[in-house]
């Protein structure tokens, strides 16, 4: 008997061994030729994203849904110091805690060097009148 059909066996049957093992079916899947008779037609299916875990809970409403919201009523002081501002809408900044102020005739406020400065209660406004270069250098700092 001839010894080359029992070397192409052994050499048939290496090649077979030397494909790994652990091939995955989606590894499988990617490596074969696909047509488009053997293709699935509908789109594929892909995994949702994962949520964050670290996300803030929704706002708090303010009030009852419901509550109607109370109006904000305007004094007439209030009406001569809003059109009296260079800017609109009169809203200004916090300089100590960085709060959101609606300027009315009884805000709290400061000058210095020549600006005029905003402050959500009296407490922030004796603060930054005792020591305003520490404020303005500094930035908030109730936050």
């Amino acid at each position: 008997m001839s010894r080359l059909p029992l070397v192409l066996l052994v050499a048939a049957l290496a090649c077979r061994q030397a494909a790994p093992q652990h091939a995955t079916s989606t590894q499988s899947a990617h490596n074969e030729m696909r047509t488009v008779e053997s293709v699935d037609p509908g789109p594929p299916v892909v995994d949702p994203p994962p949520m964050l875990s670290d996300e803030a809970p929704p706002p708090k409403p303010k009030g009852m849904p419901w509550e109607p919201p109370t109006p904000v009523i305007m004094t007439p002081d209030d009406e001569k110091v809003r059109a009296a501002l260079p800017f609109s809408p009169a809203i200004a900044m916090d300089p100590i805690d960085g709060g959101k102020i609606s300027i009315r005739a009884a805000t709290p406020k400061f000058e210095y060097k020549n600006k005029i400065y905003y402050f959500s209660n009296e407490e922030n406004r004796r603060a930054f009148a005792a020591n305003p270069d520490q404020f303005l250098k500094e930035g908030f700092t109730k936050l």
